[in-house]
């Protein structure tokens, strides 16, 4: 498998993957009880300034392009439908539609800096070290360390697409459908599945499972990961609050407006 290009500018290499783990966990949880504009704005903007600190300006421009795409094509179905089914016109107003993506956009948001910025070696000291059982920790590493396998294989087939004289444009996107996605998606199917296959290999080759692992760095949190988790969690406690002051569906439905 190829060595994947990676760059140690980012100085989220400096934090430890427990802490990047942590705000993960927190964010994606909070994410789920947030239905009110602000709060998920609040997390929003915090989560971007986080994914920013990544320097991968190019795939964050990327993610969010077919996140985009993805709630113009919801909001262009829900509307459709709403013709022939009036008690979803409720629901088709842009402003509630925005809320799960905005919801997955904070999610997306704390997963892309775990993703692009932990080694592997650190990331599986870290997940035996919580005594997973093999069945959960191996799964989740694998799935983890896909992430920037799978731009890299993105890459490959769009460096192989110009080689071949296919010019990544909308007027032949539109033109020609058939031919990107024979181009594209079917090279893209059969190097994710060798990725995988690739990445598991791996895991077996670092010993995983046999809990002989050793690291010749410290895992411990320092300093700067515990302002780092303080942060993320005011951050979180602050959006909730949010929502319980805007009287967020959430709040109405358990318990009402303060």
């Amino acid at each position: 498998m190829q060595v994947l290009s990676t760059t140690d500018s980012s100085v989220l290499y400096d934090y430890n993957v427990k802490g990047k783990m942590l705000i993960a966990v927190c964010v994606s949880i909070c994410a789920m009880f947030l239905t009110v504009i602000e709060p998920l704005c609040l997390m929003f903007a915090a989560s971007f300034i986080y994914v920013l600190m990544t320097r991968r300006y190019r795939v964050v421009f990327v993610s969010y392009f077919f996140m985009v795409l993805m709630m113009g094509l919801s909001v262009a179905c829900v509307n459709f439908l709403s013709v022939y089914m009036p008690i979803l016109k409720d629901s088709a107003t842009l402003s509630k539609m925005a809320v799960p993506f905005m919801r997955g956009s904070c999610v997306m948001n704390v997963v892309l800096p775990m993703a692009l910025t932990i080694r592997v070696q650190n990331l599986l000291k870290t997940l035996q070290s919580l005594h997973l059982p093999l069945i959960i920790y191996l799964p989740g590493a694998v799935m983890i360390r896909f992430v920037p396998t799978f731009i890299n294989d993105i890459k490959q087939v769009y460096e192989s697409m110009k080689i071949r004289g296919f010019e990544f444009s909308l007027k032949n996107i539109v033109r020609h459908p058939i031919l990107l996605l024979r181009l594209s998606f079917t090279p893209l199917v059969f190097m994710t599945l060798r990725s995988s296959e690739d990445l598991g290999i791996a895991c077996d080759l670092k010993g995983i499972g046999n809990n002989r692992q050793c690291s010749y760095k410290n895992s411990s949190l320092k300093h700067h990961d515990y302002i780092f988790i303080l942060i993320g969690i005011l951050i979180c406690i602050a959006s909730l609050y949010l929502e319980h002051a805007s009287g967020g569906s959430y709040v109405t439905v358990h318990g009402g407006r303060p």
